[in-house]
């Protein structure tokens, strides 16, 4: 560190002075320990933060302000203020807080935690986003349904002002990887240290200490996927997957000692241990083609052992312990057929049973003769090696394939928690079959691969999160995720923390303009307990009286002058309700509109040629045209080939065309005079066509042109006269594209804003294609709406709104590309 830079250094103009003029020499006889020493690094370190966050910091202070904070237990908004958070690159502020002692209530830690939830998801992303993204963060944390306060609101650099929001988002990530994770387990090292051991699809294997951070360099397999690790004692570690071979590596050194099994050609199913009655311990290997092998754990040499034979075809085995000195059979699953193999009987397997669905994961629970196993068919149960009795779980988990299992302890009692493809876990009591606590969410693609950590009292060890505290002898959850994702959890309850809150996911919301005197946007809102309306403005809501019928989309009307709202819900039914009574008293129901045979996903009213008309896309495939002003259906089209996911209208030289985007992979046009087809489908080639957007085009005849966000992560923009596509495709980066929203800043810049399940809002110029901006909200998307606020009377007249709603809730905030 050069001297112009020392901590030595008076502070910057325009940061406030401590009034502390001692330097490190008045204290140095003062210091009890190196927490002193790093106590006054921190406290001059932050002296030297400019307090505008846009003036980048020196590198220094962006490597290691946290971490002196940290190690000085100072580790607070004071010590590690907002403006050095956007430039942090030491990637650690998230773990530095778990590792934390427990702080006193007057420490304040908005920002620090508000950075914490988005840090692993932020990626390389520049200044501005991160400085973005941090604002409505904390925003959403510290100001929930709470009305804008203009003398608050701003940060220098953000290009949002947050509006309102109803936003709790876990914050329960350990890590993030930068590729696909297929396998996870938990090690214990020869110096006592727990550590989390993943693998993933392109044979990277990865050791993460309890907090997330990374505890070694990776190893590489230079094979295939990583499906299956042992952990070994004295560090060792097996390794196999989808290029057939088994490898043992010494995980504190890093080395690949052996690789005592290799059959290309195949792949490994299944890798245990497994100890039959007066027999030595095995490592059983099983490949694709139903052979069965059996290595030596210490030294990897083939053992000739009695094994069952199994089928041709892939397996999934596990060890089944049977009490005291009785060793232990084997549950086989090939497919929907489970056998039992117990080395001690003549004849081999006690019992079979068959499945609905492929079996994908068999536990052993540690009580003598019980596993438990699950299937595709979302069946989770527990059975009896001996007698084949089975205790099915109850209430049963939702329909679809139930993919990992693993055993545990809540409470003293024994466990078993399981990942769906609902991207759900559960917890269910191994004796009972009884459901313990509520669904644990936040992954948002399956979980792949369970595993626990000791769980012990906050404080007592840096592996433990001050947010996570559990009772002695209780374990914590990990999941891998195939969203690339580690996550830890706190089993028996909905959520992350003791006592938090989690918010229901919003299944649809949208923005009606308007809905005070105040000029402020009034918030439709839905989620699974019902719907209501906000007022930004007042921060009052108002409940729909909607039935029980969950709402699953929203559109805005006016007609003859009146204000409309229309919902579309989960019966296929569709309500119109009056909101000429304004935003504070409940919505009058006018009618309603029937003929969808499934929910409609999507709706946009318009005004054409005297009245006002509703498009509707459903999950029955069709599009239906209906007349507000008569109430009535005026024509249906069934050419999609299945689901209608997004609808939007544009205007075109030739006058309004409806646009539909399709499961089927296409962007169809319509006339809206009786629903005619618009020349040819547009096959966008992004398979599933998940969401559509008008874009307009500055030029003479107001044309506009149509986007399409697809499910493989990439926004293609149409010209619909010639059904060619226009420019370059757009790549979101970070997942399939969930929702489109277009608008224009203040000074007319047309913009198109795009998000999908990874969380994150990416702003596009249309006119050029150059990207803007990322929103990282660290939590799934899947609705956007955008409303042009520039009425008079509203708050921010002069820029254009924008909505975000998904599994955290929903957030509104104005856009300011332009100027600070």
């Amino acid at each position: 560190m050069s001297d112009a830079d020392s901590p030595y250094r008076a502070p910057r103009p325009g940061r406030p002075d401590t009034g502390d003029s001692r330097t490190w020499a008045d204290d140095s006889k003062a210091w009890a320990d190196t927490r002193d020493a790093h106590r006054l690094i921190a406290e001059a370190l932050a002296r030297l933060v400019a307090a505008d966050p846009t003036i980048p910091p020196h590198p220094y202070l962006s490597r290691h302000l946290a971490h002196h904070a940290a190690r000085g237990e100072v580790l607070d908004d004071a010590h590690v203020p907002l403006a050095v958070l956007p430039w942090e690159s030491s990637a650690n502020v998230r773990t530095l807080l778990r590792q934390s002692d427990a702080v006193s209530a007057a420490r304040r830690q908005e920002w620090l935690e508000a950075w914490a939830r988005i840090e692993p998801f932020i990626g390389g992303a520049g200044p501005d986003s991160r400085l973005t993204s941090l604002h409505l963060a904390h925003h959403a944390a510290t100001r929930p349904r709470t009305p804008l306060d203009t003398s608050a609101a701003r940060v220098s650099g953000s290009r949002v002002t947050p509006l309102w929001s109803d936003w709790t988002a876990q914050d329960n990530v350990l890590a993030v990887s930068e590729t696909r994770l297929a396998s996870l387990t938990r090690t214990t090292t020869t110096d006592g240290r727990s550590l989390l051991v993943s693998g993933d699809d392109h044979g990277t294997i990865r050791m993460w200490e309890p907090h997330g951070v990374p505890a070694m360099a990776p190893l590489h397999t230079y094979g295939g996927a990583v499906q299956h690790l042992l952990p070994l004692p004295g560090d060792l570690l097996l390794s196999a997957g989808t290029d057939g071979s088994v490898r043992v590596w010494h995980l504190t050194r890093g080395q690949l000692l052996a690789e005592p099994v290799h059959r290309p050609g195949t792949w490994v199913s299944a890798l245990t241990l497994f100890a039959a009655k007066d027999a030595p311990e095995v490592v059983l290997v099983a490949h694709s083609d139903g052979r069965l092998g059996a290595l030596d754990p210490v030294t990897f040499r083939p053992v000739d052992t009695p094994l069952p034979s199994l089928d041709p075809a892939p397996a999934v085995l596990s060890g089944v312990g049977l009490g005291g000195a009785e060793g232990m059979a084997l549950a086989v699953a090939q497919g929907r057929r489970v056998r039992v193999w117990d080395p001690r009987r003549p004849d081999g397997y006690t019992y079979e049973h068959q499945h609905e669905g492929a079996v994908r994961a068999l536990v052993d629970l540690g009580a003598p003769g019980r596993y438990a196993l699950c299937d595709d068919s979302g069946y989770i149960g527990f059975r009896d090696a001996s007698t084949g009795r089975e205790t099915p779980v109850a209430p049963a988990p939702p329909a679809g394939p139930v993919v990992a299992l693993t055993a545990l302890t809540v409470a003293g009692r024994a466990a078993v928690a399981s990942g769906g493809s609902d991207h759900t876990l559960r917890v269910w009591d191994a004796r009972t079959g009884a459901a313990i606590g509520g669904p644990l969410e936040g992954h948002t693609a399956p979980p792949v691969a369970l595993t626990t950590l000791p769980g012990t009292s906050p404080g007592t060890s840096p592996d433990t999160s001050r947010e996570l505290p559990v009772p002695a002898g209780q374990e914590l959850l990990v999941s891998a995720g195939a969203d690339h994702t580690l996550r830890r959890w706190k089993p028996g309850g909905r959520g992350v923390g003791a006592g938090r809150a989690v918010r229901r996911p919003v299944t649809a919301a949208a923005l009606s303009g308007p809905g005070s005197t105040a000029g402020a946007p009034l918030i439709a809102v839905a989620d699974e307990s019902g719907t209501a309306l906000w007022d930004t403005g007042t921060g009052r809501p108002v409940a729909l009286p909607a039935g029980h019928a969950p709402v699953t989309a929203f559109a805005s009307a006016r007609v003859r002058g009146e204000p409309l709202l229309v919902t579309a819900h989960s019966d296929a039914g569709i309500q119109l309700w009056s909101l000429e009574r304004g935003a504070h008293a409940a919505p009058a129901r006018l009618a309603g509109l029937l003929g969808h045979s499934l929910p409609v996903r999507s709706m946009a009213a318009f005004p054409h040629e005297g009245r006002t008309l509703l498009v509707t896309g459903g999950e029955d495939g069709t599009v239906r045209l209906w007349d507000l002003d008569r109430v009535g259906a005026l024509a249906c089209r069934e050419d999609h080939l299945l689901s209608v996911r997004d609808v939007a209208v544009l205007d075109t030289a030739r006058g309004s065309r409806i646009a539909s985007a399709g499961t089927d992979g296409t962007v169809r046009l319509w006339d809206p005079v009786a629903l005619r087809p618009v020349g040819a489908p547009l096959h966008c080639e992004q398979r599933v066509v998940n969401a559509v957007a008008a874009v307009p085009v500055d030029e003479p005849d107001g044309a506009e042109l149509v986007a399409s966000g697809g499910e493989d992560g990439t926004i293609r923009l149409w010209d619909p006269g010639t059904g060619r596509p226009v420019g370059r495709r757009l790549d979101i980066g970070d997942g399939p594209v969930a929702a489109l929203a277009f608008f224009r800043t203040a000074t007319g810049r047309p913009c198109l804003a795009a998000t999908g399940p990874g969380g994150t809002i990416h702003l596009w110029d249309t006119d050029t294609g150059s990207h803007l901006l990322r929103i990282v909200t660290g939590s799934p998307l899947g609705a956007l709406d955008a409303l042009d606020a520039r009425q008079p009377g509203g708050p921010h007249p002069e820029h254009p709104v924008l909505l975000a709603a998904g599994v955290a809730g929903v957030c509104v905030f104005d856009i300011r590309m332009e100027g600070r």
